[in-house]
């Protein structure tokens, strides 16, 4: 067996987000490793409970750090959904921590999530920029 085939058993293949199909080759852009359980953690923590049509409890409700008090009340509660999401719908990882940066000048949540990787026991990590604002608010 190739390395390559080798590499995407452990890790499994999914479809490139955003979409995109390689123009030489007219095929669908695909991620494997490490880029997939990443690109699987932001899909979970982007995702509200409800948006997807087919899998209506899919994703994380982190809606409690916009519309709740900055408190670490908040921050645990927060934590706590997001460990439970990633248990849930990534199951190739263990979730080690979940740490908050507030950024209030810029109205930004960094989400940082260090996790390892059950098949490899590889850690990582994945920090996801949290919006508290729109873009075009001054």
């Amino acid at each position: 067996m190739s390395q390559d085939k080798k590499h995407n058993a452990f890790f499994g293949v999914g479809l490139q987000q955003p979409f995109k199909i390689n123009p030489s080759t007219g095929k669908t852009g695909m991620v494997s490793g490490v880029d997939n359980i990443e690109q699987s953690i932001r899909a979970i923590l982007s995702t509200k409970p409800g948006e997807r049509l087919y899998h209506k409890d899919f994703g994380v409700d982190l809606s409690a750090l916009i519309f709740e008090p900055q408190s670490n009340a908040t921050l645990k509660s927060v934590e706590e959904k997001i460990i439970s999401g990633l248990m849930q719908f990534q199951t190739m990882i263990i979730v080690d921590s979940v740490n908050f940066e507030l950024n209030a000048t810029e109205g930004l949540i960094n989400v940082d999530v260090s996790f390892t990787i059950r098949t490899t026991n590889t850690r990582g990590n994945y920090v996801y920029p949290y919006y508290i604002k729109e873009a075009n608010q001054y």
